[in-house]
């Protein structure tokens, strides 16, 4: 398996190499070549984790969890906290305007959908859960419903599938489809000298951004960086478990990204610039070994019903959301950050904002998403009881 797992982590460097040396490629992007490549992956792999015992779908779920939890206390330990809140009023109205969109249009998929599915209030409720905060909070309402585990299991698998569907849509086409009528994002003002500082190490999207990892000089930063990451990651682990499983998961990622942003206000701790580079990369490494767990048979065994129920939720609701953020004059790049923070939680906020190329606004997406994440399970369970109660 060892070889399994190098092949995982040394996949993103072979990519960031190929769009250092072709500016085409450079050009679409290591975040969007990283996954695509990975569902590309995915299809070679298929036999082989079918044939593996389960070892190879044990390997990428490892990868993908230890990969993302250490990028998260990187990615923020070089950042100006004060600054990038200054700049997260519009991802709160945001993420209002999220929450309220996902829980209409679930309320109304679930009284159009009702002659077509059984338990509707479950599956509804779980579906905020999920769409709201993340998986944990799905987990967490079907307990307090008592919902059907075969319904659970088959939400959980199209939950993987149509997730991987809307964060393709939103890497590729969603900042150029949803700009054409929605305002574009207002960087920090160039005027304001301490805030671009700030920002400067964050500036350079492209490939060569990796290099200074390794450079003579960055080294011993590159590593010290590591080496904190992987003991937040730890602290946070003893943290988490002294609670319930069924909510670990959450605790963890709140702890971590806590205490990365309480490292973030030490001095020396900021000036690890490089810090942001290497929790991209990890960020590369998620997004490569994620890609590659889909499941294209999925597609082959639909349960229409069901599916269109899901699919009904997640594209309405950014439709609705974005109609919302047309009428309160909120930019295209917080629209499509928030958004994302309600349907695919903290893990997923480094990629939406690599891929929208602004990093700025990579903090106030983590906030948001935190707070998806705290009332994930009121409003499932609020919207299971309303939706039970309008189809019975």
């Amino acid at each position: 398996m060892a070889a399994t797992a190098l092949f995982f982590l040394v996949s993103p460097v072979v990519i960031i190499w190929l769009c250092q040396r072709v500016p085409a490629l450079d050009k679409i992007g290591v975040v969007t070549l990283c996954f695509g490549l990975g569902i590309a992956c995915s299809v070679g792999l298929a036999p082989l984790v079918q044939s593996g015992g389960g070892e190879i779908a044990s390997v990428q779920s490892s990868i993908a969890e230890v990969a993302i939890v250490i990028a998260l206390p990187l990615l923020v330990f070089s950042m100006n906290v004060k600054s990038a809140l200054t700049h997260a009023r519009g991802a709160l109205a945001g993420m209002a305007l999220a929450l309220f969109s996902i829980v209409l249009i679930s309320i109304i998929g679930a009284v159009l959908f009702h002659p077509l599915l059984k338990d509707i209030w479950q599956i509804a409720g779980m579906s905020v859960g999920a769409y709201t905060g993340g998986g944990p909070n799905m987990a967490a309402i079907k307990s307090a419903i008592n919902g059907d585990d075969a319904v659970f299991v088959t939400m959980v698998t199209y939950d993987l599938l149509f997730s991987a569907i809307y964060l393709i849509f939103v890497i590729t086409l969603g900042k150029r489809l949803f700009g054409l009528f929605l305002r574009p994002y207002q960087a920090t003002d160039s005027s304001d000298s301490s805030a671009t500082d700030d920002m400067a190490h964050m500036m350079d999207e492209s490939a060569n951004s990796y290099v200074q990892l390794l450079a003579g000089g960055k080294k011993a930063e590159t590593l010290s960086a590591l080496l904190l990451s992987v003991a937040v990651v730890g602290v946070s682990y003893l943290l988490a478990s002294a609670f319930p499983a069924y909510i670990m998961s959450t605790v963890m990622v709140v702890t971590i990204t806590t205490l990365g942003l309480l490292c973030s206000l030490v001095p020396a701790i900021r000036k690890l610039t490089n810090s942001y580079s290497l929790g991209m990369f990890f960020v590369l490494v998620f997004c490569f070994t994620t890609g590659s767990m889909i499941d294209i048979d999925m597609v082959t065994n639909l349960d229409y019903n069901l599916a269109g129920y899901i699919l009904f939720i997640l594209f309405g609701s950014l439709a609705l959301q974005a109609a919302l953020c047309k009428l309160f004059r909120i930019d295209t790049d917080t629209f499509l950050i928030t958004s994302s923070a309600a349907i695919m939680s903290v893990p997923f906020i480094p990629v939406i904002a690599g891929a929208l190329k602004n990093r700025e606004i990579l903090l106030p997406g983590l906030s948001v998403a935190i707070i998806g994440y705290a009332l994930g399970n009121y409003l499932g369970i609020l919207v299971a009881n309303i939706t039970l109660w309008l189809t019975t």
